[in-house]
């Protein structure tokens, strides 16, 4: 089958739903650092027209079309991706459920996205710092360095923060408001252990997970503190948030607090 030509940068756009799973326009565009709106939203509907990329929108609804439209890959999306040989066929399969994807899991990774946004933007300020970060998409991937630190946790976002003098690895976890309790503990546990693992390791680690409500990270919070008694030496650094704050401040605003 013959895959409609597109220029490079919907190529770019692509990668881009490949590696955040699901995307506004506002944020393509931020990633793309592109000021032409409306050239955005033309390549954005002839990717649409070519089956490279479908939304979720609906103009016959009032309130839903209020709304930014969001954005996935499509069948033509993923199959040009599998011609250039760059992507796992494990990755690329888990692309063809997205229209099945719940709204839980739709807001997770836009939120996502707004995070890395926020690790760009702070290290645009001149302060002397940078940020590395990764996706699931990026450190699931077969040529990635991070696969064996990070593939069997899974954390939603990894990024490491590095100044004139000194580097630090952050590891989070967006806790949905829906996952039992059980899962919930088992979760924190995991991340604990990670941490743990990564305390002889010349790089800083920190874990930051957030919550959907206060009410869980009060519970997150006495959990563990209960897991940090039984280990008397335990140096672990776990940091909580309400993921309401990460909307409004951005995931490097001052509104974690520690365990």
């Amino acid at each position: 089958m013959t895959i409609p030509k597109i220029t490079n940068k919907q190529r770019e756009i692509i990668r881009l739903l490949y590696r955040y799973r699901f995307l506004d326009r506002k944020q393509i565009q931020t990633l793309l650092r592109h000021k032409d709106k409306r050239r955005i939203i033309s390549w954005l509907k002839d990717l649409r027209d070519k089956e490279y990329v479908e939304w979720i929108y609906d103009a016959d609804d009032f309130i839903a079309k209020t709304q930014p439209a969001i954005y996935y890959i499509g069948l033509a999306g993923i199959r040009y991706l599998k011609t250039t040989g760059n992507y796992s066929t494990c990755e690329l399969r888990k692309r063809y459920k997205e229209p099945g994807r719940t709204s839980l899991y739709i807001r997770r990774c836009l939120l996502i996205a707004d995070c890395c946004l926020a690790l760009d933007d702070k290290a645009r300020t001149g302060e002397g710092l940078s940020y590395t970060y990764l996706t699931e998409a990026d450190y699931s991937d077969f040529n990635s360095p991070y696969i064996l630190l990070l593939n069997e946790l899974k954390p939603h976002l990894y990024f490491e923060k590095e100044t004139d003098d000194n580097k630090t690895a952050y590891i989070m976890e967006l806790f949905d408001k829906s996952l039992p309790r059980y899962q919930f503990r088992k979760r924190l546990g995991e991340y604990l252990e990670y941490l743990k693992d990564k305390q002889a390791d010349a790089l800083d680690s920190i874990g930051l997970l957030a919550f959907s409500t206060t009410a869980d990270l009060l519970y997150a919070k006495r959990r563990l503190r209960l897991l940090f008694e039984d280990d008397e030496e335990n140096e672990v650094i776990i940091r909580l948030a309400v993921t309401d704050k990460i909307k409004k401040e951005g995931v490097v605003g001052k509104i974690w607090e520690e365990v």
